[in-house]
């Protein structure tokens, strides 16, 4: 059931078209079940430009794994608000297809993912930043314990426009 889940999101993204004018790829490590026993986590993003059209919304896809053996992808949105000329807070809303493996079972497949996130410019098109998220079910299933990650990215733009 949950492999169907993440079968049924990774469909659901290769329909995901957007017009991108400066993407960026994050890339990132931390701690999953980071208030409990927890275990590396490590994940690749990529984030779309800024749709002036949609609020400035940030669209996102990504993916990640940890250490217990669980692996999830990713499809949401990030709003950027900036603290100043290096500083950003950036909130974020995602849905996610998710496979426990060996790790905490969330009670099921379909998720839920939010966070928040301060980062530093290093430079134009880089940042730094640390992300604390959480993911659950929603209560859409009997079992939601729910799961916190802490998380170090580092996200960059690769293709100058």
């Amino acid at each position: 059931m949950k492999k169907q889940g993440i079968f049924g999101l990774i469909g659901m993204l290769a329909c995901f078209n957007v017009q991108a004018q400066s993407p960026e790829i994050a890339i990132s490590a931390g701690s999953f079940e980071v208030f409990e026993d927890s275990s590396l986590e490590l994940g690749v993003e990529y984030r779309f430009a800024a749709q002036e059209s949609f609020f400035n919304i940030i669209p996102a896809i990504g993916i990640n794994a940890n250490t217990d053996g669980g692996y999830w992808a990713h499809a949401g949105g990030r709003y950027d608000i900036n603290l100043g000329e290096r500083w950003i807070l950036t909130p974020q809303l995602a849905v996610v297809g998710y496979e426990d493996g060996d790790g905490q079972d969330l009670g099921s497949g379909f998720l839920f993912r939010s966070g928040i996130e301060i980062g530093y410019r290093v430079a134009p098109g880089s940042r730094v930043a640390l992300t604390l998220y959480h993911m659950s079910n929603a209560n859409l299933a009997k079992n939601n314990p729910g799961s916190e990650s802490f998380m170090l990215s580092y996200s960059f733009s690769p293709f100058n426009r």
